[in-house]
């Protein structure tokens, strides 16, 4: 008997998460963090979940100056804060004593507008899709994340 991979992924526990594709390239989804509705790219090569700085108050983190810096592709240093203890919504799935990671994110806004995508609140990174055993389906703009039961 064959299966789609919807339907397989839903018996394993999985819940689908809409995704976007951007103009970009990138894969957006909405998010709640601490009670906050967002747009988050979809970033399998982010180590962490981020939130752009200037969204602190938006989204009722209460960040700390880190004492490691972060990188990126498009840049070596960068000063970071995090934020500890939030709680997570993608789709149906939550994440409860997360951490956050905030950084300056003023740039990669800028690239995206410039290409006519509205900017974003932050990064979903592979912290979360790690932890939730993340299926990409790409064909379907889909995310799939597993609940713990």
């Amino acid at each position: 008997m064959k299966y789609s991979l919807s339907t397989l992924l839903k018996r394993k526990g999985y819940v689908r998460v809409p995704l976007k594709k951007a103009a970009s390239g990138h894969y957006i989804c909405k998010a709640v963090l601490n009670g906050v509705s967002g747009d988050f790219i979809v970033d399998t090569g982010a180590s962490h979940t981020c939130v752009a700085w200037d969204k602190e108050a938006h989204f009722k983190l209460n960040a700390n100056k880190a004492e490691q810096q972060a990188a990126s592709a498009s840049s070596t240093e960068m000063e970071t804060r995090h934020s500890e203890d939030n709680v997570l919504e993608v789709g149906a799935w939550e994440g409860r004593d997360l951490e956050i990671i905030l950084f300056d994110m003023t740039s990669v806004n800028s690239a995206l507008e410039q290409l006519g995508v509205k900017a974003v609140d932050g990064i979903l990174g592979a912290d979360i899709l790690k932890a939730t055993k993340a299926v990409l389906d790409y064909n379907r703009n889909g995310l799939y994340l597993k609940i713990k039961r």
